[in-house]
């Protein structure tokens, strides 16, 4: 089988590269980022499972073997059963079913917390980039500002003014963080891309600023921002159950790996099955987005290409 050398020149309409595969088989850069992910094992087995914790997710909205408030099922601390596969919790609350139910407020917080930041870091990215000027001063400013501000502080500002600890403060709390790595990768990516002759070609037929930032820079910078994208999912996973297991994140009793974890902690001599269970889930979560963008990194690379 003849291969060819990689090219790579992106459009003015689109991001497309060309890859010779045999001979008169021309594949764009998605087609080529997909064949390679598949040759990444970890990567791949990373995506089942993350497929499988969606799945469990939107099951557990509807379904769960048992109510997940309910109590006294059966003796507390019970150790895992016929009935009850991982055990009852210290309120004699079916683990499987919590775990279920934490999947759920896991899955949102982690999807929710890196579409809002990458929605913030997206957009000051690429004005920053593609105006650069007093813009970009303006933008860089406040990336440095909020890079001095510990997380966990502003997750604390923020129970603390609204009173509340739902959800939806913990992916406010976490994007207003979580962002700056999103827009400083786009900023840097619009610097490069504006710089390229098909946006000067773009700008000298007199095309608009935001139709040669949405038609030409944004499409070309995909690669990357889905990948950055995909490692702030585990990190906002592992930062809410941290909140939740020192109290910060949902109220109880809303299941929450981190404050299972946190229960388990406290009856670890005499009740080790309440901890392994969230401690299990966690880190087979992070492991799989981390695999998972490790791979599409490694796909999405023009550089990596054969």
């Amino acid at each position: 089988m003849a291969t060819a050398p990689s090219t790579f020149e992106p459009g003015p309409d689109s991001f497309v590269a060309t890859d010779t595969y045999e001979v008169g088989e021309q594949v764009s850069l998605w087609q080529d980022a997909w064949r390679r992910l598949r040759r990444n094992r970890l990567a791949v087995a990373g995506m089942v499972v993350v497929v499988i914790l969606f799945i469990t997710a939107v099951v557990a909205a509807f379904w769960t073997p048992y109510d997940v408030w309910r109590q006294s099922l059966g003796p507390t601390y019970q150790g895992p059963s016929s009935r009850h596969l991982l055990g009852l919790d210290d309120s004699g609350r079916d683990i499987l079913s919590r775990l279920m139910g934490g999947a759920q407020v896991s899955m949102i917080v982690g999807v929710g917390t890196s579409t809002l930041s990458s929605i913030i870091g997206i957009i000051l990215g690429l004005l920053a980039g593609f105006y650069r000027g007093w813009v970009d001063a303006v933008v860089s400013l406040l990336i440095n500002v909020f890079y001095g501000l510990p997380d966990l502080l502003i997750v604390l500002l923020i129970v603390a003014v609204t009173q509340q600890r739902g959800i939806g403060n913990i992916i406010l709390a976490i994007s207003l963080t979580a962002w700056l790595g999103m827009a400083r990768l786009v900023r840097g990516q619009t610097l490069s891309l504006r710089e390229r002759e098909f946006v000067e070609a773009a700008r000298s037929v007199g095309t608009r600023d935001h139709f040669i930032l949405l038609r030409h820079i944004f499409p070309n910078a995909l690669g990357p921002i889905i990948v950055q994208a995909t490692f702030v999912i585990p990190a906002a996973i592992i930062f809410e159950a941290f909140l939740s297991y020192l109290g910060f994140g949902v109220k109880p009793p809303t299941p929450s790996w981190g404050a299972m974890a946190s229960d388990g902690f406290r009856s670890l001599q005499y009740a080790p099955h309440i901890i392994l269970a969230p401690a299990a889930a966690l880190c087979v979560t992070l492991m799989a987005f981390n695999f998972m963008g490790d791979g599409l990194r490694d796909a999405l690379d023009p550089r990596m290409r054969r």
